[in-house]
């Protein structure tokens, strides 16, 4: 089964966009998987900063479904912390992750598609990314490295 991480954007606005023109609406990262006929498994998410329900359908789409912010079948961090290591949980919440990267790392471990590596991290410095990394190399073996990404071409 193939997978993907996609943006979806909400209605809400950041409070450091809330006066800007044209109006930037937030953007959160969903972890979503895709069928046999390449299309996207729909599910049901939350917004990690309004709460309102989401229910995605296509890559980088869904439908806000009002009134419904309390789904209790849409699974949170807590949920998917029961089928993780207790070191990779402690890496994740470390890092203040979201529920994509939960979803991405049990997606990782139950299929063994290793090696992988996942970005917990990522400061724009100057002209330079500078990232945080998980890296999976099997189901006991993990490691936390950075690496600095220059955006200027010399």
């Amino acid at each position: 089964m193939e997978t993907i991480k996609h943006l979806i954007e909400c209605h809400c606005i950041l409070p450091i966009f809330k006066n800007r023109t044209p109006v930037i609406y937030h953007k959160f990262a969903v972890f979503s998987k895709i069928d046999k006929n390449d299309k996207v498994i729909p599910k049901y998410v939350n917004c990690n900063n309004c709460g309102v329900v989401h229910f995605v359908t296509e890559i980088c789409k869904s439908d806000i479904k009002i009134g419904k912010e309390d789904i209790g079948s849409i699974r949170t961090k807590e949920d998917i912390k029961l089928s993780l290591p207790e070191k990779i949980i402690n890496v994740l919440d470390g890092s203040n992750c979201t529920v994509d990267l939960y979803e991405e790392t049990e997606f990782i471990l139950e299929n063994q598609t290793f090696p992988r590596e996942l970005i917990l991290k990522r400061e724009i410095i100057n002209e330079e990314h500078h990232l945080k990394i998980l890296e999976i190399k099997d189901n006991n073996n993990f490691k936390i490295k950075s690496e600095t990404i220059s955006t200027i071409i010399k």
